[in-house]
């Protein structure tokens, strides 16, 4: 193990290659580093790499196709795209977080190739415009969080219209969508797979986000929550199971959650624990 986090490191040693039995590296948040030798990608044995936050790192290693046991990996990189790093050669990698990447446009084609993938985060990237057609074959993806991405534009996958798009889809468990100003509905080719798996979804500052075909069919759902979307105005239907509700900041459908008296109330009631705007209402008040 190697923890090197917010150090005042300028470049990352060349012999850093010979720790050969290494398999923790935490380079987060050194803010002087521009570039990390290609020796790291002799680190076979490597199973954690975390550089996030460190925003003048120019490019990633050439090699990162033979980093073999990566199943944790979070970066942050001024390229603007990350094709041609090999990344889609990680077959062991479970976790990728994709954070704070100003010019990234696009990820990479093949990212469908990380076969055991189970949780991608992809947050303040403020110029990524869309995701690639492949994330939808991403068999093994349950948790899925896009954050402050301004010009991603969700109902287009890069290269492709969203009525292209013929195949089911990723069953997810977990979906967060936080700040996508460009975000007017929910696509389906996100959803599609997800309708009976989907448990927990947190949809936060939203503004132009509204009602959508599928947003109705989120039987799955046990956790909502739905802060600064003003113009949604109505929640899934038959949320049997549904257990935690939070709506704050969502005048529209406030006013149809209101107990005993909207119209939505029914659909919600059950849930053990609702908060609405800022009220909470337990079990013992339904």
């Amino acid at each position: 193990m190697l923890d090197l986090s917010e150090s005042t490191l300028l470049v990352l040693p060349k012999w850093i290659g010979y720790l050969k039995h290494l398999r923790f590296l935490d380079l987060s948040n050194c803010p002087n580093i521009k570039k990390l030798p290609n020796s790291l990608c002799e680190l076979h044995n490597l199973q954690t790499l975390d550089f996030h936050g460190c925003g003048q790192i120019e490019e990633l290693p050439k090699y990162m196709r033979y980093m073999v046991s990566l199943n944790f990996l979070s970066l942050t990189t001024q390229q603007q795209d990350l094709g041609g790093n090999g990344l889609q050669h990680l077959k062991s990698l479970q976790l990728l977080v994709i954070y704070g990447c100003p010019n990234l446009k696009y990820l990479f084609q093949e990212i469908q190739e990380l076969t055991s993938l189970n949780t991608l985060v992809i947050a303040t990237c403020k110029n990524l415009v869309s995701l690639p057609l492949g994330l939808e074959n991403l068999t093994a993806l349950q948790s899925l969080i896009i954050a402050d991405c301004e010009h991603l534009d969700l109902s287009r996958t890069q290269g492709f219209q969203e009525e292209e798009v013929e195949e089911d889809g990723f069953s997810l468990l977990s979906l967060g969508m936080v700040n996508l100003p460009k975000l007017g509905a929910l696509p389906q080719w996100l959803l599609r797979g997800s309708t009976n798996t989907l448990k927990n979804l947190t949809i936060a500052d939203c503004v132009n986000l509204t009602t959508s075909a599928e947003w109705h069919n989120l039987s799955s759902l046990e956790k909502l929550e739905i802060i600064h979307c003003p113009r949604l105005s109505s929640l899934p239907n038959n949320m049997q199971r549904l257990k935690q509700l939070k709506i704050e900041y969502c005048p529209l459908l406030s006013q149809r959650c209101q107990q005993g008296t909207g119209v939505d109330w029914l659909n919600i009631a059950h849930a053990s624990f609702i908060v609405l705007d800022g009220n909470a209402i337990s079990a013992n008040d339904n």
